[in-house]
């Protein structure tokens, strides 16, 4: 063991061979200072808090400098990320010496390894605890066709190019020997990271998203034991170990698995059924599963095995639904990120050395990226192609599952440490994987639009339904409450002997899985006298309203889990499928924000028309409406149709009386003559079909200015229990002149705020309608 000294002060560096690889042993003065000062003269390098929050508090500058740089461009984070910790490493500030041995004394990197290791052992866990395992079961045809063949065919492509680089460039034998491993490194899609930007760019529950799910998560699975292996094999016969230690080390992996299904398992549903359905875990319970976590990373290291393959088995083995899975994961993940994700890029970054790269190197290498991208993309859209998918879909499609992030530089970095691939090759690939998410997350955004399947070319309108046909109606509940609200209106809208097909929504925030899902329910179930469920309710609900309504009702039932900023896509794609003509969203003033954002994103994509139900009794007396006396307001435009369309519907119910009230311009000016004849022609038709009906009134009232208009609706608010309107009315100016200026709840359009407003004195409820927001044309 020979000697040697350091710039550090104090500090002695030792060489010695183990296994025929150099190894350094550092060695430095027991006594350390529990604090620093400038008047003392003492070097910082002798502080042990200061050695980590020193590149830790500059790296987290420069990152989210750089992220706000980048904003206006709507980068990823993982960009900013890579860039901040290359800033920080040899490529820039760290070329300095005396930054880098303020900054990187041997001691802060010692302490920045250790702190990585133990976020990537939770990380490991908290990311294969996210993997709904039930996600491979119902994979598509063409999911499995996609997951295995971007994998595989850029995989076989790849290496064999590498053959014919390495005979056309001059290249050392290192990375000449490294290339067929960097090819089978960038064939693997990372199922973390496309989950982490479907997120990002609210396509989860976009068609293609799902898709990129289940693709990527068979392509993960299969890509992950690859590189795994040839790790592994190589590794041991590099560094000579025998065959008998091999065995024992794969009995040991056996072990391990067999003691944590069958042991720690049970154990974590214990910990599941002593948790209150709809709380978090309980703190002791997640404080011993992260002490299990520890354990089997420690194992793993004993063992021979590295210490994630451990976490990595307990996180697929633990159970997706609450409080495990994505939600036991994110309050683990929280600290992760804040805490130890920092010192993973810190060392990224110091690791990349733009000024190494040779130029025939970086030639090679980005041969090998290259073709491997472009392989993968013509794998997983020509499939698509031949399934009837949209060219631009499937090309976004392809773009999304070539993207890169965290997880894929950390198995970058595996390899790297393990001698697989040169440090030119890794420097080459995290730049071209920061590039990767920087150009296609714009480009994604750019030709993808979930919005288009919507696009209706039929009329889906209750004013088009034909009186003798199913009306289908889609209702979202996103709060139990609203269930008898719901029901009763649909009662109103159902005259007798008519056939009505209803579908249920439940909608619930996304918590604790690691991907949107619809899940179907049987009406007839029979609730469990246990556990019963919070969904039983509902489906108790409208079972009964189906059964009092039998051979002409029919009901199915949903539950949409799914975020809040993509659950429009699980609306909008169930009105598209079952082809409704009405969207039914109840909803209070007091609703969350991010309720109001699925309203508005429901509006504005809506392959049908939309109905926005405010209950004003619940809101007072948590009693829902009853409905025997509506009035449509009509005041022209296709949305007032719409609104009249339904009103004709519900007269035609004997228990319902029906007024509708129409403002007429004493003084019109110039105005849309064609939406003024379509008016007038279905006011004729409305009055002609209901001319002997006694429960159905028409009045009119002229009507100069808003003034007036809010005077008149001022003076029937307590006449009934149902107001019907629409909610668009372009060109109606002067019947509304002045009433939009104070107007509170956008949503519900300058009429239904109005109706809704606490200012006006009334108990009735208000139905404000949008016909289909993609077909104004359709008439």
């Amino acid at each position: 063991m020979n000697p040697s000294n350091t710039s550090y002060p104090n500090i002695t560096v030792y060489y010695n061979q183990i296994a025929g690889r150099n190894m350094s042993t550092l060695c430095e003065p027991l006594t350390t200072f529990r604090g620093a000062s400038p008047f003392l003269n003492r070097v910082t390098s002798h502080f042990p808090i200061m050695v980590v929050f020193l590149p830790m508090l500059l790296v987290t500058i420069l990152t989210y400098a750089i992220q706000l740089l980048l904003k206006p461009f709507g980068e990823a984070a993982f960009a900013s990320q890579l860039l901040g910790g290359i800033a920080l490493g040899p490529s820039l500030l760290s070329r300095s010496q005396e930054l880098k041995e303020l900054v990187f004394p041997p001691k802060a990197v010692m302490a920045i390894n250790v702190i990585e290791c133990v976020g990537l052992i939770f990380m490991f866990f908290t990311l294969s605890a996210r993997i709904d395992k039930g996600i491979v079961k119902k994979s598509g045809k063409l999911a499995i066709v996609i997951g295995v063949g971007a994998f595989i065919i850029p995989l076989t492509v790849t290496i064999l190019t590498t053959l014919f680089i390495r005979d056309g460039l001059e290249l050392d034998d290192e990375l000449r020997s490294t290339l067929p491993m960097v090819a089978t490194l960038e064939a693997t899609i990372s199922f973390h990271v496309i989950l982490a930007n479907l997120t990002e760019l609210k396509l989860l529950n976009s068609e293609i998203g799902r898709l990129a799910l289940s693709s990527s998560l068979l392509s993960s699975l299969i890509g992950w034991f690859a590189p795994t292996f040839y790790i592994y094999a190589s590794e041991n016969a590099r560094v000579g170990i025998t065959r008998r230690t091999v065995f024992l080390m794969n009995v040991s992996v056996i072990v391990m698995v067999t003691i944590i299904v069958f042991a720690v398992r049970p154990i974590i549903f214990w910990m599941m059924r002593k948790t209150p359905e709809g709380k978090p875990l309980k703190q002791d319970h997640l404080v011993a599963l992260n002490v299990i976590v520890l354990v089997v990373a420690l194992v793993g290291e004993l063992t021979g095995q590295n210490s994630y393959l451990g976490p990595f088995i307990l996180g697929i083995t633990t159970p997706v639904t609450p409080p495990m899975g994505s939600l036991l994961a994110d309050k683990i993940q929280y600290f992760v990120w804040v805490a130890f994700i920092p010192c993973f890029i810190i060392n990224t970054g110091r690791r990349v050395d733009l000024y190494s790269i040779q130029f025939n190197h970086f030639l090679a290498v980005e041969m090998v990226i290259l073709i491997a991208g472009t392989v993968k993309t013509f794998a997983i859209v020509i499939p698509c192609l031949y399934s009837k998918i949209p060219f631009m879909d499937a090309l976004a499609l392809g773009l999304l599952l070539n993207c890169r992030g965290i997880y894929d530089i950390q198995v970058f970095t595996r390899a790297k440490q393990r001698l697989q691939i040169t440090d030119e090759s890794f420097a080459i690939m995290v730049i071209t994987a920061m590039l990767q998410s920087a150009i296609i997350i714009p480009l994604v955004k750019l030709v993808y639009d979930s919005s288009r399947k919507y696009v209706a070319y039929r009329k889906r309108t209750i004013q088009h339904c034909e009186s003798h046909a199913e009306l289908r109606i889609l209702v979202c509940i996103p709060e139990s409450d609203y269930v008898p609200t719901a029901i009763n209106l649909l009662k109103a809208s159902s005259p007798p002997q008519s056939h009505v097909g209803v579908y249920v929504m439940n909608l619930e925030e996304y918590i604790g899985r690691s991907m949107p899902v619809v899940i179907p329910h049987r009406l007839d179930k029979n609730p469990s006298s246990s556990k019963p469920a919070k969904i039983d309710p509902l489906l108790h609900a409208f079972f009964r309203y189906q059964q009092t309504n039998k051979g002409y009702v029919s009901v199915q039932c949903f539950t949409a889990v799914a975020p809040y900023a993509s659950m429009h896509d699980d609306i909008c794609s169930m009105a598209f499928q079952k082809a409704t003509s009405l969207i039914i969203f109840p909803f209070l003033k007091t609703e969350p924000t991010l309720t109001k954002k699925v309203i508005s994103n429901v509006l504005s994509m809506s392959p049908c028309s939309i109905g926005l139900l405010y209950d004003r009794s619940l809101a007072i007396d948590y009693r829902s409406f009853q409905c025997r006396r509506v009035c449509v307001l009509f005041i022209g435009g296709a949305d007032d149709r719409e609104a009249l369309a339904l009103g004709a519907r519900m007269g035609r119910n004997p228990s319902i009386h029906l007024t509708v009230t129409r403002f007429v311009v004493t003084n019109p000016t110039m105005s849309d003559f064609i939406d003024e004849d379509r008016d007038q022609a279905m006011i004729n038709d409305f009055r002609f079909v209901n001319l002997d009906s006694k429960n159905v009134e028409y009045v009119e009232e002229g009507v100069e200015e808003g003034f007036e208009t809010l005077r008149i609706i001022n003076a029937i608010a307590n006449d009934f229990d149902l107001f019907l309107a629409g909610r668009r009315h372009e060109g109606c100016l002067h019947v509304l002149q002045g009433l939009g200026e104070w107007i509170e709840i956008e949503e519900l359009g300058v009429v239904g705020d109005l109706l809704a407003s606490d200012d006006l004195k009334s108990r009735a409820s208000v139905l404000v309608i949008q016909q289909q927001a993609y077909a104004p044309y359709i008439e």
